[in-house]
């Protein structure tokens, strides 16, 4: 027996040493370099975090934000997608952003008014009127002078994304003024929305965009303002098949980015994130055009969806039951935001 262990331990050696050898353990010659693993070591990720699905306007620039920056920085960048609330929802998407949990969200304008209340300038109704003012706003002064804003809070304001025009989905028809009267119409959290709906004799309810359809099939509310892309994606009117076009507000998504994280890339990265927005802003605001568009052509094709538009005289009684809130917003707000958006849209009509 003790002949039999010495043999066993030293049979166990060779083999350990045969191994050791095969794997060149004992080797001081240098492992042969992979030249698949060149550069990992500097890869940067930013992980962008958005609410909406990727068939969506916003979606849709995700991954060509993604596509471009990808292919300028030759794989240095990549950009991780989680769409659909799957890691934050637009009530804590920011503080996730701030604290750098992720590096990049596009939240509607309407959340961020909590935190910068001057950014309610673009929630009032009935200001923009067409998809050229639209563009113009989005690209123009008062944009950069909203995103300068974020500065104070660790963010980094990168453009504006457009998602077109907001609709009124409902169980019922809303078209005369009157109809709005008792309606429970979710929104999102602004005061101005809130105002908006005071003043039509709604019941505004805001919630998280996250919770809309569980709250639409409890019957929490009755009615919703959105976009059609929006509502046709998520399947909202499947339970809120009276849709009025009335195209009284815009949304729109503010592209931000965590203010350290982006202090920490060098220049050149920067830049290849500023290029490919830019590059893109023009392809965006047409994709966003063509989503509404195709969308509502399905819409309209379904036998259950009750599609109505707004007649002149009616979207002006709709006009003058909101006139205060104009006032409102100059007087509790920021009445220089107003007076520099009015002056944008008019300047580029005459």
């Amino acid at each position: 027996m003790k002949f039999f262990l010495t043999g066993s331990f030293i049979a166990i050696i060779i083999l350990i040493v045969l191994f050791s050898y095969r794997q060149n353990i004992f080797s001081t010659t240098a492992l042969p370099y992979d030249d698949e693993q060149q550069g990992l070591d500097d890869q940067i990720t930013i992980h962008f975090s958005h609410v909406v699905a990727e068939n969506t306007p916003k979606g849709a620039a995700a991954e060509k934000f993604k596509e471009l920056v990808e292919e300028k920085s030759n794989g240095k960048v990549v950009v991780q997608i989680y769409p659909n609330g799957m890691l934050y929802n637009d009530e804590n998407e920011l503080d996730a952003l701030r604290e750098n949990k992720v590096q990049m969200i596009a939240p509607t304008i309407s959340k961020m008014t909590g935190t910068l209340p001057n950014w309610q300038v673009l929630d009032l109704p009935f200001i923009i009127e067409n998809n050229e003012q639209l563009k113009l706003v989005l690209n123009g002064q008062i944009s950069k002078s909203l995103l300068q804003e974020l500065e104070g809070i660790n963010v980094k304001g990168l453009t504006f994304w457009n998602n077109g025009f907001k609709q009124i989905a409902s169980t019922s028809p809303i078209i005369d003024i009157e109809q709005f009267k008792g309606k429970r119409i979710r929104m999102m959290a602004s005061d101005i929305l809130h105002e908006q709906y005071k003043l039509l004799d709604a019941k505004p309810i805001a919630t998280s965009f996250g919770v809309v359809y569980s709250d639409l099939q409890q019957e929490v509310v009755d009615a919703q303002e959105n976009t059609i892309s929006n509502i046709y994606s998520k399947q909202f009117h499947t339970m809120e098949n009276q849709i009025t076009l009335s195209n009284h507000g815009i949304l729109a998504y503010a592209v931000m980015m965590n203010k350290d994280f982006w202090g920490s890339l060098d220049a050149d990265i920067q830049k290849i994130i500023t290029d490919s927005l830019a590059e893109m802003q023009d392809w965006q605001f047409e994709q966003a055009e063509e989503f509404n568009k195709e969308d509502l052509l399905y819409l309209k094709a379904n036998s259950d969806v009750q599609i109505y538009e707004l007649d002149v005289e009616t979207k002006n009684e709709w006009k003058e039951k909101l006139q205060p809130i104009y006032s409102h917003y100059e007087n509790h707000i920021n009445e220089h935001y107003l007076d520099d958006l009015l002056d944008e849209i008019n300047n580029r009509i005459e």
